[in-house]
């Protein structure tokens, strides 16, 4: 089976301004789950029991955080600011859970940026499209490491 590469962009310092925008959506799929499980073994009853989840007033099973976490890497690192990227710091407040199918859209708006050493600080909000409601809502400071 033939894959195509991945598409990755490649934002340069100078080319970025403040107040730009940038989304990308995602959807938690039976796939995006079993790969974190499989990876990282969190197998909490919240995580992967839907009674048990019930139980406790949620949905069912409630995503971990930590693949919100992989979507925004995935961001940062192909698609804003892209190939360039080093993700210094993540700071990643959770609202509302999310469930297995939901759709989320990632946005960025650049509020800062450092020329000295040529960071970029990005205000980030993860909407959970399924359900109309706010995902997680953060702070993203990458540096951009341009090829010498």
């Amino acid at each position: 089976m033939n894959h195509s590469p991945p598409i990755v962009r490649s934002y340069h310092y100078q080319d970025i301004h403040t107040g730009q925008r940038e989304t990308y959506d995602y959807s938690i799929t039976p796939a995006v789950y079993q790969h974190f499980l499989d990876a990282f073994q969190d197998h909490s009853p919240l995580h992967v029991d839907e009674d048990y989840a019930k139980s406790r007033g949620f949905a069912g099973r409630v995503m971990h955080g930590s693949v919100l976490n992989g979507f925004l890497s995935h961001f940062i690192g192909t698609w804003f600011p892209g190939r360039f990227s080093l993700l210094l710091a993540v700071d990643l407040r959770f609202s509302q859970p999310s469930y297995l199918g939901d759709m989320v859209r990632l946005e960025t708006v650049v509020s800062q940026k450092m020329d000295s050493r040529q960071i970029v600080i990005l205000d980030a909000t993860l909407a959970n499209l399924t359900r109309n409601q706010l995902a997680a809502r953060g702070r993203i400071q990458v540096m951009i490491k341009e090829e010498a």
